[in-house]
Formats: structure tokens, sequence, C-alpha cells
């Protein structure tokens, strides 16, 4: 089945031990405060958190991003035909057609995701 924003893959963007907060709203608290952004999208599950993070002001600046709260590990998703220009509909939409709550479940999941070259 052809997807509408083609083929998708996680990048690995940083080993979170280190930085490690004693909650999950002070990881992602943490995390948005390194790019200047905020989270217009948060799912949550035991094991993974997703964020739609932008720039605020800018609705058409979305990039995805989940954190493998086991693995202690932040990953940016990225499409054939969008990577960091989502609105919020957008993300809605390839959030539904790509089952991307699976990722936030299954964070493992996405280690098959990740390019060659790229673990």
């Amino acid at each position: 089945m052809t997807r509408s924003l083609g083929k998708m893959v996680a990048y690995p963007l940083m080993d979170w031990q280190d930085q490690a907060k004693q909650t999950v709203q002070e990881d992602v608290a943490a995390f948005l405060e390194l790019g200047e952004a905020i989270a217009t999208r948060w799912i949550q599950t035991q094991k993974g958190v997703m964020l739609l993070q932008m720039v605020p002001g800018d609705l058409a600046s979305g990039a995805i991003y989940i954190l493998d709260r086991i693995r202690q590990v932040w990953y940016m998703l990225s499409f054939e035909a969008r990577e960091s220009d989502f609105t919020k509909e957008q993300f809605d939409r390839a959030y539904c057609e790509y089952k991307l709550f699976h990722f936030v479940d299954q964070p493992g999941l996405l280690l098959s995701r990740i390019p060659v070259g790229h673990a």
C-alpha cells in the first residue's frame, strides 16, 4: 500500500540517559527547551512519548519526535514527502494513516525504521 507521505524512517537524535529527569513532563520540557519549541500534540504511554514540536507562532513548522522511555533515546520521524513542516492537521492525518500510536506504545519498533548507517 502506498502512503501519502511515502516511506517513513526514524533517526536517533540523542541518547537521553544523562539528561533524564524525574518525570516524563520534565523530560519533555527539557527537550522542548533545546529547540525553543512547544508541543502542540503530546501522546504518552508507559514506554514512549510522541510530540509534534513546533516553533511558536509558525503553524507549519511541526516535526515529530518520539522518546523511547525504556532505552532513553529521542528519535525524529521523517517521511519522503515531509520532514519538519507539519501542521497539526497534517500530523493528525499521518498519525492515523501510519498508525503512529504503535511506535509510541512499542518504541522498539523504531529500530527497524532506522536507515543503514544511522544506528
